[in-house]
């Protein structure tokens, strides 16, 4: 593509394209740092989440990361498995899941 036709295409197009090359490449630096660590990158997300909000509602972990809720729950339990996480039913509903 000559300079002229990058020039050409509409700014939004541009930040687009650049924003998802940048996503492109930090989802390669989480594999790779995740695996090192033997976590997945969603496993290593929640825990940074986890880190920074302190404790958590499975369905707010899953909210926040754009996952779904099924996909939150099978890190976690994994996590918990790991004894990275801790999970206790939510104070007031027996039915939530809170996460530290």
């Amino acid at each position: 593509m000559s300079e002229n036709a990058i020039s050409e295409e509409p700014i939004g197009n541009r930040v687009v394209t650049g924003l998802s090359k940048i996503g492109l490449a930090l989802k390669a630096q989480a594999w790779k740092g995740a695996s090192q660590q033997g976590l997945t990158p969603t496993q290593g997300q929640v825990l940074a989440l986890l880190a920074q909000r302190g404790e958590q509602r499975l369905g707010e972990v899953a909210q926040s990361l754009g996952i779904t809720p099924a996909t939150a729950s099978d890190a976690v339990k994994a996590l918990a498995a790991k004894g990275l996480v801790v999970k206790a039913r939510g104070p007031g509903d027996a039915r939530a899941v809170s996460l530290a």
